[in-house]
Order: C-alpha cells, then sequence, then structure tokens
C-alpha cells in the first residue's frame, strides 16, 4: 500500500512522532547472499535450528517463548518473502530518531527480545 501511494523517499506524517516513509532498501547484487537458493537454505537452517532448540526441552519451553520464537520467525520469513519476490524490502516506520524499519522487523526484534527474556 506504501509503495503505491507514495514515491520512494516520499513521507506522510501519521503524528508528532511517527511519519510513514516509503524507503526502499537494496541488496547488492553480486556476494554469496545473492541467490534465492542460499537465501531459503539459510532461512530454513535458521527456523530448523530454532526448532531443535525447541524440541531439545532446554530452552523456549514455555507457549510465551515459543509465540515469541514463532514472530521473529515470520518476520524473517516476511523480508524473505518479500526480497525474494521483488529483490527489495520496503520500510515504512519512520520515528525521526531511528532508522526506517517495518513490520516484520518490529516482529523479528520483538520476537527475538521476548523468546530469549522468557527463557
Amino acid at each position: 500500500m506504501v509503495a503505491r501511494h507514495l514515491v520512494a523517499g516520499e513521507s506522510a506524517p501519521v503524528g508528532p512522532w511517527l511519519r510513514i516513509r516509503h524507503r526502499v532498501t537494496s541488496f547488492p547484487s553480486d556476494g554469496p547472499l545473492h541467490s534465492p537458493a542460499v537465501l531459503l537454505l539459510l532461512w530454513a537452517a535458521v527456523a530448523a535450528g530454532a526448532a531443535l532448540l525447541v524440541r531439545s526441552g532446554y530452552v523456549f519451553q514455555g507457549p510465551a517463548a515459543q509465540i515469541a520464537l514463532s514472530a521473529a520467525l515470520a518476520g524473517a520469513a516476511s523480508n524473505l518473502f518479500d526480497r525474494l519476490r521483488r529483490g527489495t524490502v520496503v520500510d515504512l516506520l519512520d520515528l525521526g530518531w531511528w532508522p526506517t524499519f517495518n513490520l516484520a522487523d518490529v516482529a523479528i526484534t520483538l520476537g527475538v527480545v521476548g523468546a530469549i527474556c522468557l527463557i
């Protein structure tokens, strides 16, 4: 929706401390992490590692920790999907004092912090 209504770099105020900004995060066209197959394999390895940690019985055993970990993995999957589909990720939330980010970044950050705090 942001990409349809705002030109890249354009922003719209939402309140005194929040702006919706259309910022496109591009990735280098070369390098080992450019290949879609490598990206999918890397994401699958991270998801499998998290599943093994949960199944081992040592960490992330509480339902809240598992939900937080799921949020982090879902945010990572969302950014990966955008990167594979478009080659870019659209960042839209601008607080002014922090780099522009998207909702998937929020899910990753809060999910990781929540999962670690709830171990």
